[in-house]
């Protein structure tokens, strides 16, 4: 593939490489792997940057993200150690709604919405525990793969409703990590690092 690369981009990805791999080695230290706690959080915060921030009592979050851990655990053991372009196209489904599923506890609506704890922020979670089967949510990984139009993204820059694109991210990254014979993280790193298309209208 070539690509015209981003300069600034490349460095972001670089540096967020390093908090992504400080919260793998977190992860691998764990006594219970798939226990989420307030720690966690503030991983992911790190990794993604910007402004937000955890804003509920610890001991509050930490029972929340108890409903989170449970989905960690069923796409385990549903899919332990397969990567994403061996998956068929009924695993794909499978992974898709598992995502959904924990996804949908971010909703605002839930009792397990954590205030500051967005489905963007998820979806870098949930790659840090499964680098080669869940891509991360990602604005210029979006845009770069031509999935959003110009209507999708808000005044700032920001794309509206970023989770319903969860379901064509996973199956093109899929597609074309098999085509391509990438892994998940390197298609996530020439995605993210290329100069940003203009949106279709």
């Amino acid at each position: 593939m070539t690509v015209q690369q981003d300069n600034k981009a490349l460095t972001l990805w670089t540096k967020s490489a390093i908090s992504y791999k400080n919260y793998q080695d977190f992860i691998d230290k764990k006594n219970e792997r798939f226990k989420l706690t307030f720690i966690d959080l503030l991983y992911i915060s790190n990794f993604k940057g910007g402004n937000a921030t955890i804003n509920e009592l610890e001991s509050t979050i930490d029972h929340k993200l108890t409903n989170y851990s449970k989905v960690l655990i069923d796409i385990n053991e549903k899919f332990i150690s397969k990567p994403l372009h061996q998956l068929s196209d009924i695993e794909i489904v499978e992974l898709i709604f598992l995502i959904t599923s924990i996804c949908n506890l971010t909703h605002k609506t839930t009792r397990t919405k954590i205030d500051g704890f967005s489905v963007s922020y998820l979806s870098a979670l949930l790659s840090s525990y499964f680098p080669e089967l869940v891509p991360i949510l990602d604005r210029r990984v979006l845009i770069n793969l031509r999935l959003v139009t110009s209507a999708d993204i808000g005044k700032y820059g920001q794309i509206k409703n970023i989770q319903r694109f969860y379901d064509p991210l996973v199956k093109k990254f899929a597609q074309q990590c098999k085509e391509e014979e990438l892994s998940v993280r390197e298609f996530d790193k020439y995605l993210f690092t290329t100069k940003l298309t203009k949106p279709k209208e």
